[in-house]
């Protein structure tokens, strides 16, 4: 597909910006809003961990829904009405733990999920032109800049109700794309095998290849990778406190993060040029001084400069993690592929590092959990090194053999 319907690229901005403003309302200021109430890291991260647990769960059942009834559409209008719900329910339940112990992993099942299924479908709409889906992803990064900015003051200066004023009208607006836009056809139309069952998971890994290109590499340089940035993405508003940063500083954050995203997601057919072995070193790399960064720093400006190397990583890493699945997952099985791609970077990961985190920043300190960060970076770092190098050796070894 060279272009696409007018109506369905304003549609799709449309949906992917509501669903990523709606993050940046609520989720974005959620864990802020229950520090205040009085609730402890220690517990903020157990509630986090359970949100995490919860969207890793949900990964699997929504994108195997999707791939067995062809329908990411009616999956999206569910996931923003129960959104919804969820985000007033919590908002006033915020003296119960129980209660919200019982909520936050709920949202995390319909909303991490959710905009995995979105992409999906934007590719499937496409063709899995990277062009068009690179500028209409790049918009949604750009509104959440935005909006986390706005909403950060506004927050600061009058309260935490216009989370929900915000989040409100962002969740009106996706459920209007979603009805409006018509559910893709499959690129081969062929339903997965058995329904919903194990058979899926296996099939989408006896494809796959243990090198550089394969499926199987990208997971296990996304569990790396996520298990160090986990912490300093859950838990910002705890490492922007340690070096004296206020609310405010949250939505200038989050506008930092997501305006650098915005170049690398928008060129991603450009991206795709470049040797997928490069791009694995940034993606380990950037991460790396980004933990560096945090850890030397004394205010909110330089925890600002590792929040963009980290996310020019995340520009390259998203494009790279969607051309990758579409390349090594069947069509059958490319939302499932997605799912447990992302439920790998953002969950599981998010699950293993938030256990330890929140009780290593209440006992040790900030400084504690950012020196474990690095460490554990360092190993996709060196893992991506080593193949990088010893892939242009062979290359330049086997140059040699032909010149002679």
């Amino acid at each position: 597909m060279r272009t696409m319907k007018k109506s369905y690229w304003i549609g799709f901005s449309v949906l992917e910006v509501s669903y990523w403003s709606f993050h940046a309302s609520f989720i974005g200021f959620l864990m802020s809003y229950l520090l205040t109430k009085g609730i402890t890291n220690t517990l903020v991260s157990i509630f986090l961990a359970s949100f995490l647990l919860a969207a890793f769960l949900g990964s699997f059942i929504w994108g195997m829904v999707c791939d067995r009834f062809h329908t990411n559409r009616k999956v999206s209008i569910v996931c923003f009405l129960t959104a919804g719900v969820l985000m007033y329910l919590i908002y006033f339940s915020y003296d119960s733990i129980l209660v919200l112990a019982v909520l936050y992993p709920l949202l995390g099942f319909v909303s991490l999920p959710h905009a995995t299924n979105i992409d999906s479908w934007l590719l499937l709409a496409c063709e899995n032109n990277l062009s068009i889906y690179g500028k209409i992803r790049c918009l949604p990064s750009l509104m959440f800049a935005v909006t986390s900015v706005i909403l950060g003051q506004l927050v600061s200066a009058f309260g935490y109700h216009f989370m929900l004023i915000f989040g409100t009208f962002f969740l009106l607006t996706g459920i209007a794309a979603a009805v409006m836009l018509p559910d893709s056809k499959d690129a081969a139309q062929d339903k997965p095998a058995g329904g919903f069952s194990l058979h899926s998971l296996k099939q989408i890994f006896s494809t796959s290849s243990n090198t550089a290109s394969g499926y199987s590499y990208l997971i296990i340089i996304l569990l790396l990778v996520g298990l160090a940035v986990a912490p300093m993405n859950n838990l910002k508003t705890a490492v922007l406190q340690s070096v004296g940063g206020t609310v405010s500083d949250i939505g200038i954050d989050a506008f930092i993060c997501a305006i650098t995203q915005v170049p690398f997601i928008a060129l991603a057919d450009k991206m795709e040029k470049y040797s997928l072995r490069l791009r694995y070193i940034l993606i380990a790399l950037l991460p790396f001084l980004t933990m560096a960064l945090a850890f030397c720093a004394v205010s909110p400006v330089m925890i600002f400069a590792g929040s963009c190397l980290l996310n020019m990583g995340v520009g390259i890493l998203l494009p790279t993690m969607r051309s990758v699945t579409e390349r090594n997952v069947a069509p059958a099985y490319r939302n499932l592929g997605h799912n447990i791609a992302d439920a790998v970077y953002n969950s599981v990961a998010g699950i293993a590092s938030l256990l330890y985190s929140g009780f290593v920043i209440d006992r040790f300190g900030v400084k504690s959990m950012l020196f474990l960060c690095i460490l554990i970076v360092s190993i996709p770092v060196i893992i991506t090194l080593h193949d990088a190098v010893r892939h242009w050796a062979a290359a330049l070894r086997m140059r040699g053999n032909i010149l002679r």
